[in-house]
């Protein structure tokens, strides 16, 4: 046990503390206020008037001393006047030579030098005592005493603003003595002082904490470095460690009275009566600190510490535990533990590996393998790194193959205490998801497990719980490696020399199992993901598994040709089949015998399959189908039985001309995906599906007739057929969320489209003569939540209606290549637009103001385009972090409009900085400080004025402010002036990079890299915001402008910001421009 009565030395003592001193001088005052003190904090104080009357006064002060773990000497002027106090110091001495006794010598208004050298009073006292002959023989042993005493690190009084300093510090000074497992250094621990830190702030606000975390991840560790910092400033501390075995050991009973006879020590009813309840009362009115560390069962938080609203204000109490669901109710606060990043824990491996923070040379590789087994759980760091402390690379690169098979034990055993806490329902979900399911979607899972019969829902909670799973994002399972590897194991142990007779197999055993035929009715799941190219699949291959229900194979496509042997394969396959997994199924189609019975999914997409199987199944468990890229596949079998399906993925299926009717009279049915379907001609259904959510059909180049409705509709994708008409019936698609009609050669565009009134995204494009102003009008009326508006290659499409901005919701607009010439004037009024894109509108000659929010301008190819409104109400929104304008080949913009365009981003570039350096100075949270950024191309053969700095170069060298005024810095600007080459050919765009070197040659910070699009296809010279690039480019010109703002300016724009209600008139931008020194 880990608690506050263990102490300094090997056995019990009797007292914390035992006090030597001189009555006459310190009784009354000094000794009296320090043995409250002391007393106050618990600590156990023995002094002279213990003894009782009658005792022989000698033999009880030595063995006072002797069963004491510290002796506090309190030196004063008259100590060493007394034989009795020296007889004393000399058993003290004795005992701290032969026992290992804490002596703390404390100086009172005296010199140490006196005591040490024997000189001054202490001089005077020896000169007194050697007058008696009787104390020659002692006084050399008075004297050495005095010498050693005086010579150990303690309190000189005198160094001190008063005796009431000079007694916390000794207090301080006994308590980190007599509990050191708590003051200790933590060695070769790093990463939890921010973890500390924060713990500490919620102790401050909340009274019980629980701790929550995977095994081996540091709760204990964390608990005992926040308990070493903060339990001197408590009444009462304890920390009970091991909860969990210690009450398996010696019973919660006798945890319950450790921890009374620590918090009651001295002062209260015998401990055995005390029950939770009234120990809390008892306390509650004191300052108390409690750690239980371990627990994992609530009988042991009832019995130890009772209800939750019986403790007092004073009380501060931590539980760490692997299992979240204790700790329900019953704190304030729970804390996860989570795993570490990869700097901590390389840091940590190291430090037991090689006794420093980094990787010893031609270590790194070896490491970095080391880093990523154990997953950022520091137990599996510390053992790893001391396994492999002074070892060769050989050893390392041995014990690293070795553990991808054999898990370290020690680590193995941490991990499993929490599996061994499991029932059998629920042990048998861990396997399941460590084998087959890990990285499945939750609620996937739970339809798997439920059809074996496991109630999946508690049990998953469980094991989320108990930190052996977590849920990320999109809802998947996740497993960490180090558990993974622990279920593999766990079912390894339940047959190691016969892998045919363990539940469940992987891999190599996995594989020499079905080839030599060795399938027992103890195997209930197989999961290998290759096959050599020899490997032949019989009729028996699957003989004797009777009891299997997973099923994972995977056959690459340049094997299948070669596996194909015995179609009736999978005859002998189990009738308990729950999951049947088969990437690549060489047969052109399921044997007649095989039963589908309890099969809860199908997952054969890249098969061989012409059809899944003859005549109709009793399919009442079938949830999901997945056939894509089953080229082969020419029909569906009839799904009429199947009264749970809801999923059916038939992608890329070539072969696929029609859709058996079954499928689409289920009710069942939510997701469907045919797209690119190409021989597929038509899809429709009379009646409105029930509850279909999401259907694709884009890439079906051959269907041509479409009607399918339903209310619960969100997402549907037409893109790419053959379809002409668009049947009215769209209207009743009233939660549809996106609609995508690219690339549909329509004849129509019914009225009803508008009716879509939860539409948030809409693409159509090459549908030239469907969309013009007058129909545009007619949805702008209806489409009001719309976010996405794509119009590409509208060519009927000349302007747009003025009640545009009834889609006040509208974040991205895109007119690419439509037949635009201007833009209304109340387009300014889109507030909550971000991306406007009129590339290749080679009509557009006047771009008008455009709202405040946008961050994205695309104007590229715009041939036309003469003249340019405002731009500086670009969006100055501090959240927004890139921001980007283009004007790529605008080459008949006019001079002022370049002009204009150039002074408004310089604007827009400096509030960027400004906004930066506003969350640089304010902002609560150091991780949302992030560079802002503008990319910027306009056509043009020159670096702008504004660059102070300009080169002909690809390189320009500058010379910083001095000291005092680089710190005014916020920002830098680059510009180069690009130059396409004759044979530049570019289309996705070029890579330029910028890095600052100092004039020695040495690389100041990290290289700046931008992917920039509007490289590709330039047609004269234009000037980019920003530095080296392709060699297809030639850099005519580069510049580069220091954006400076002292303090005093900063905070006269901040003012002024707050005035203006980050409204900026002219006047503000005017004071920006000229305090930023643009």
């Amino acid at each position: 046990m880990m608690c506050s009565s263990a102490g300094v030395g090997g056995y019990h003592r009797r007292y914390d503390v035992f006090i030597s001193f001189r009555g006459e001088d310190t009784r009354t005052n000094f000794i009296s206020h320090l043995h409250s003190a002391l007393i106050n904090k618990k600590i156990r104080v023995y002094r002279d008037y213990d003894i009782n009357r009658g005792d022989d006064v000698w033999p009880s002060l030595a063995k006072a001393i002797s069963d004491s773990h510290i002796s506090l000497v309190v030196f004063s002027q008259n100590y060493a006047s007394s034989k009795w106090c020296l007889q004393e110091l000399v058993k003290i001495m004795e005992c701290r030579r032969e026992h290992g006794q804490v002596v703390i010598p404390v100086f009172y208004q005296i010199d140490p030098s006196h005591v040490r050298k024997q000189t001054g009073s202490y001089e005077k006292a020896f000169a007194q005592h050697d007058q008696d002959r009787s104390n020659q023989l002692t006084g050399c042993c008075w004297r050495d005493a005095l010498t050693q005493a005086a010579s150990i690190a303690g309190w000189d009084s005198r160094t001190q603003k008063d005796d009431s300093e000079v007694i916390q510090n000794i207090v301080n000074d006994v308590l980190q003595k007599l509990y050191p497992q708590y003051t200790i250094e933590l060695k070769g621990i790093v990463g939890i002082e921010e973890t500390c830190k924060h713990l500490e702030s919620l102790l401050k606000k909340v009274r019980v904490i629980g701790i929550w975390g995977i095994g081996g991840v540091g709760k204990t560790t964390i608990a005992k470095a926040l308990f070493a910092k903060l339990f001197l400033q408590y009444d009462n501390a304890c920390f009970l460690e091991n909860v969990r075995e210690e009450s398996k050991r010696v019973g919660l009973k006798s945890l319950h009275d450790k921890l009374v006879s620590e918090l009651l020590k001295g002062e209260n009813p015998v401990s055995s009566v005390v029950g939770s309840t009234f120990l809390m009362s008892i306390l509650s009115s004191k300052r108390v600190f409690i750690v239980l560390d371990d627990v994992d069962h609530f009988e042991q938080l009832e019995y130890l510490c009772g209800e939750h609203s019986g403790l007092g204000e004073g009380i501060r109490l931590i539980i760490t535990t692997r299992d979240k669901h204790l700790l329900s109710g019953r704190v304030d606060k729970i804390y996860e533990i989570k795993e570490w990043k990869y700097k901590e824990s390389l840091e940590l491996l190291c430090l037991n590996a090689f006794k420093q923070g980094h990787p010893q040379m031609g270590y790194e590789g070896l490491s970095d393998r080391a880093v990523h087994y154990a997953g950022g759980i520091p137990l599996a760091l510390k053992v790893l790194g001391l396994h492999l402390y002074s070892r060769s690379r050989e050893f390392w690169e041995c014990t690293l193959r070795k553990l991808e098979k054999h898990p370290n034990e020690d680590i193995l055993n941490v991990l499993k205490v929490s599996y061994d806490g499991l029932d059998d329902l629920e042990k048998k979900i861990f396997l399941d998801i460590s084998f087959f399911l890990n990285m499945r979607g939750k609620n996937e899972v739970i339809k798997i497990l439920d059809a074996s019969g496991f109630y999946a829902a508690s049990g998953i909670q469980v094991l989320e719980d108990k930190a052996l799973i977590t849920v990320g994002l999109g809802n998947r399972i996740l497993m960490h490696d180090l558990l993974q590897d622990m279920g593999l194991e766990i079912v390894r142990q339940e047959c190691k020399e016969n892998p045919e007779r363990r539940s469940r197999l992987m891999g190599n055993e996995a594989y020499d199992v079905l080839k030599n035929k060795k399938g027992t009715a103890a195997v209930e799941g197989i999961t290998l993901d290759w096959f050599p190219i020899d490997f032949q699949f019989r009729a028996n291959t699957f003989n004797g598994m009777t009891k299997l229900r997973f099923l994972q194979l995977y056959t690459p496509s340049s094997e299948r040709s070669h596996t194909v042997h015995h179609h009736t394969v999978l005859d002998a396959v189990s009738d308990e089949l729950r999951y049947l997994e088969w990437i690549g199924f060489p047969f052109k189609s399921l044997p007649q015998t095989f039963c589908a019975k309890f099969l809860v999914e199908i997952y054969m997409p890249h098969s061989n399959v012409e059809e899944l199987w003859h005549g109709v199944q009793d399919l009442v468990n079938l949830e999901l189908i997945d056939l894509s890229e089953c080229k082969q596949l020419m029909k569906l079998p009839d799904l009429s039985r199947a009264s749970k399906l809801t999923t059916v993925y038939l992608s890329g299926c070539e072969s696929l001309c029609v859709v058996h009717s079954s499928l689409l009279s289920l009710e069942t049915l939510v997701h469907l995906r045919l797209n690119r379907c190409k021989k597929l001609k038509s899809l429709k259904v009379e009646k409105h599906l029930g509850i279909l959510q999401d259907l694709y059909v884009n890439g079906c180049s051959s269907l041509t007739e479409f009607s399918v409705s339903s209310e619960l509709m969100k997402w549907l994708d037409l893109s790419q057929t053959g379809i002409k008409i668009l049947h009215s019936s769209i209207g009743r698609l009233s939660n549809l969320l996106s609609l995508n009609l690219e690339g549909l050669r329509l004849e129509n565009l019914p009225n009803e489209l508008s009716c879509l009134t939860s539409l948030k995204r809409l693409k159509i494009s090459k549908n030239g003569l469907v969309i013009n102003k007058e129909k545009l009008h007619v949805l702008c009326d209806g489409l009001v939540s719309l976010r996405r508006l794509q119009l590409k290659d509208c060519y009927a499409l000349s302007e747009l209606p003025d009640n545009i901005i009834n889609l006040s919701l509208l974040r991205v607009l895109i007119l690419d290549g439509s037949s635009i010439e201007r833009l209304p004037s109340n387009i300014k009024h889109l507030l909550e637009l971000r991306i406007l894109s009129l590339e290749n509108c080679r009509k557009l000659q006047f771009l008008p103001e455009l709202p405040s929010s946008i961050l994205q301008l695309h104007v590229n190819n715009c041939t036309s385009l003469a003249m340019v409104s405002n731009l500086r109400t670009f969006s100055t929104d501090k959240e927004d972090k890139q921001w980007s304008i283009s004007f790529k080949n605008g080459t008949k913009l006019n001079e002022y409009s370049l002009i204009c365009i150039m002074e408004d981003i310089h604007f827009t570039m400096a509030m960027a900085a400004f906004n930066n350096e506003l969350q640089r100075r304010f902002g609560n949270n150091p991780e949302d400080y992030f560079y802002s950024s503008v990319d910027v191309c306009l056509p043009g053969s020159n670096v702008p004025r504004m660059f102070t700095y300009r080169s002909t170069e690809s390189s320009l060298a500058i010379e910083l402010p001095g000291y005092d005024k680089r710190s005014n810095l916020i920002g830098l600007f680059y510009s180069m002036v690009l130059s396409p080459s004759d044979n530049m050919v570019l289309q996705h765009g070029a890579k330029v990079q910028g890095q600052c070197y100092q004039a020695n040659g040495t690389a100041v910070g990290y290289p700046v890299t931008w992917s920039l699009k509007a490289i590709s296809k330039l047609n004269s010279d234009h000037v980019f915001v920003r530095g080296e690039c392709d060699d297809l480019i030639s850099v005519k010109e580069c510049g580069l402008h220091l954006l400076c703002c002292s303090d005093s300016q900063f905070h006269s724009l901040l003012s002024e910001l707050d005035t203006e209600q980050n409204q900026l008139g002219n006047r503000m931008n005017g004071r920006l421009l000229d305090a930023l020194k643009l």
